[in-house]
């Protein structure tokens, strides 16, 4: 039988101690904490733009608290927001050159933070854990999905 209190507890642990290190690395460096980065960082892989309650519903997150979060990236150059050329009461949100620049250097310096964390894996269980998590965060996307109705 699979031990799931202790396996979704260990997520959780790692989860909470890999975002504790970010938040901490970020915030030195960049004066950013990780909510600013996650946005930054999916908005790196969306470079068209993407709408603030897709943001919201990719995170996880109440609309009011992303807005939080892209108020004060517009303010620090950032992040722009556009009107939607499809609905006009609707803004696309994309990075800036300076938010790119941000994005790319405070993914290194995460990388930089992380390494010794990830030391204890070989590239090979890294690899695997990888996909493994993968699998399991789709999954569990279908298991919130299927919550909801």
């Amino acid at each position: 039988m699979a031990d799931i209190p202790g396996l979704a507890t260990n997520i959780h642990k790692t989860s909470t101690v890999l975002g504790r290190i970010a938040d901490a690395t970020l915030q030195e460096s960049y004066g950013q904490g990780i909510s600013q980065f996650k946005i930054v960082w999916m908005l790196s892989k969306h470079p068209e733009g993407v709408l603030q309650t897709t943001i919201a519903n990719w995170l996880n997150q109440t609309e009011a608290a992303v807005s939080r979060q892209v108020a004060i990236l517009k303010r620090e150059g950032l992040i722009s927001k556009r009107v939607d050329p499809n609905n006009r009461r609707n803004h696309m949100i994309a990075l800036t050159s300076n938010g790119k620049a941000f994005a790319e250097d405070a993914m290194q310096a995460l990388v930089k933070a992380y390494k010794p964390c990830f030391k204890a894996l070989s590239q090979t269980e890294q690899t695997t854990l990888n996909a493994l998590l993968e699998k399991l965060f789709s999954s569990a996307v279908g298991c919130m999905n299927d919550a909801d109705k």
